[in-house]
């Protein structure tokens, strides 16, 4: 009788772990998406807009960037808000919008086209950003621009 309660409360204890387990990346994975997106669309409309000081409170203490300027590598986000700077200045925001946005908790990134002008020339590039979360908050870990 004794190994019977004691196997039925494992059973028991079991159920409810594993219940709390899918019970709560459900909640946490709706809420992490909400925040995901509206990430990206902060970042879809400054890049749109060119606007560096909005997209730079993403930039982490790394950032790899590869940009159809040359620059490539890992920058600080003193050097990736000047890194940006520059190149929104000569390439100057049209349109830009993602195209793309996978949501995964682990590895969120997004794709889309940034239309510019550039020297009097319009031009399009494929963008490609990604994201990680530290702490509490999502920093771009890649962005990319070619």
């Amino acid at each position: 009788m004794k190994k019977s309660l004691i196997i039925f409360f494992i059973l028991i204890l079991n159920q409810i772990s594993f219940g709390q387990e899918t019970l709560v990346p459900k909640s946490d994975s709706k809420n992490a998406n909400q925040i995901i997106s509206s990430v990206f669309e902060d970042i879809e409309s400054s890049i749109r807009e060119g606007n560096v000081s909005r997209i730079s409170k993403y930039l982490g203490a790394q950032t790899y960037f590869s940009l159809s300027n040359g620059v490539n590598g890992y920058y600080s986000p003193n050097q990736a808000y000047y890194i940006l700077e520059d190149y929104f200045n000569i390439n100057k925001a049209t349109a830009f919008k993602f195209n793309q946005i996978t949501k995964d908790k682990s590895n969120p990134y997004a794709t889309g086209t940034f239309a510019f002008d550039s020297k009097g020339k319009r031009s399009t590039a494929k963008v490609y950003i990604s994201l990680k979360k530290i702490g509490d908050k999502w920093y771009i870990t890649q962005l990319t621009i070619n």
